[in-house]
């Protein structure tokens, strides 16, 4: 068994990566009709476990070992302060959200190691990304997508149950495709019109606001190169159509669901105050979603914990046994792992992340367009765990993340221009 793992763990990954948006499409058609089934959260735990047999079977390194041992004791103290503090009926759910969490430091590490010495082929993820803009847009426009709010806000997500995990996806992938774009035909024309018509058309800020970072800093990139080789020609024949993509922009955001949007947020939280807001409720409300409310609740939570609960963490369920009780997440991948797993789980998950960025960041000695758009894609993951969440902590986007930083790490992202 293990021989076969070590030999065919590359196309095993291959298939579970192409598996993936399946999987969210699976859930969100099940989930929409309250069919609970939980068949993508067992595919990905017993990938995670394959992942585990690889790394200490068939990579066989010690610093891993040493790592997958600490993690190992940290989630039996986990396990027996659960039992501790709460009791056995609230480990199961506990459990689950641990082995969620901790999917992507195991992945990322796996990853890592896979493509050492190894090669990716981009055209996955093309062919991936455009499955997630498919899944989106056509049932879309087929009028059979789900909405991307219950309540207030409009928008839709094809057959994904989250708006906001697509939008991630798609946006930490962009900057990866573009550098593997060697020329502009019918095919990439027509999967940029999709691309812009599933961001407008989702409902979230992220992906718009994402898709204007990348395009934004992409033109200056062109500019500024253009300029310095004197082409002014070229120049003048790109700034033109971007001129009108500008001016055309201005009459097509006001009739999409982004903006409709950024409309209903404004003029509910004008009622709301009286058309009094704020700073500090503009940037809680407006720009982190009520997220740094719910992060200054766990806070308090996790202030009033016990010591060992601080050091291993309050777990998923906040107040147990109280009137209090609540299991919403903070949605701020940061606070979220402290929170939740405590100083020793915090340092445990992202000390793989902090040394692989070192070797990354070590890596970008010149600015070309394969690093500003590498880098582009890694500002995104770490600002959408911020504003956002859910990009580090959740299966269904932390292997994108862990992909892109294990090549990124390894040096097989490249591209043209």
């Amino acid at each position: 068994m293990i021989k076969e793992i070590k030999n065919k763990f590359e196309k095993l990954f291959l298939v579970f990566l192409y598996l993936q948006p399946i999987l969210d499409v699976s859930s969100g058609i099940l989930l929409h009709f309250n069919i609970s089934i939980t068949t993508s959260s067992i595919v990905r735990l017993l990938f995670m476990f394959i992942c585990l047999v690889y790394l200490i079977f068939c990579i066989r390194d010690k610093r891993i070992n040493i790592y997958i041992i600490l993690l190992a004791i940290y989630f039996g103290l986990y396990t027996a302060t659960v039992l501790i503090i709460k009791d056995s009926a609230a480990l199961g759910y506990e459990i689950k959200n641990l082995l969620t969490t901790f999917y992507f430091p195991i992945v990322l590490i796996t990853l890592a190691k896979l493509y050492k010495n190894k090669n990716f082929n981009v055209k996955h993820l093309n062919i991936l990304y455009a499955l997630y803009l498919l899944f989106v847009f056509i049932p879309n426009i087929l009028n059979l997508g789900f909405v991307s709010y219950a309540y207030s806000k409009v928008g839709n997500t094809g057959w994904f149950l989250s708006a906001n995990v697509v939008g991630s996806i798609i946006s930490i992938l962009l900057p990866i495709i573009l550098i593997h774009i060697k020329k502009i035909d019918i095919k990439i024309i027509i999967l940029a019109l999709i691309n812009i018509y599933v961001v407008m058309y989702i409902g979230t800020k992220v992906p718009v606001l994402s898709l204007a970072l990348i395009i934004g800093v992409n033109l200056i990139y062109y500019i500024i190169t253009l300029i310095k080789r004197k082409k002014i020609a070229l120049l003048s024949i790109i700034l033109i159509p971007t001129i009108l993509m500008i001016v055309c922009s201005t009459f097509i955001i006001p009739k999409t669901s982004f903006y409709k949007n950024l409309v209903i947020h404004i003029n509910f939280l004008n009622e709301q105050t009286n058309n009094n807001i704020d700073k500090k409720l503009f940037i809680d409300h407006f720009i982190f979603s009520q997220r740094l409310t719910f992060e200054e609740n766990t806070r308090k939570a996790f202030n009033a914990s016990k010591p060992i609960e601080k050091v291993l963490g309050i777990g998923y369920i906040e107040n147990y046994s109280t009137d209090q009780v609540s299991i919403k997440t903070v949605e701020i991948d940061y606070f979220d792992v402290l929170y939740r797993h405590g100083i020793v789980g915090f340092i445990l998950f992202f000390l793989p992340l902090v040394i692989m960025m070192k070797k990354i960041l070590l890596s970008f000695k010149k600015i070309d367009y394969n690093t500003l758009n590498i880098m582009l894609s890694i500002i995104l993951i770490f600002a959408l765990a911020l504003f956002q969440g859910h990009i580090f902590i959740t299966p269904a986007n932390s292997i994108y993340v862990a992909l892109i930083l294990a090549l990124a790490y390894n040096k097989k992202i490249k591209g043209t221009i």
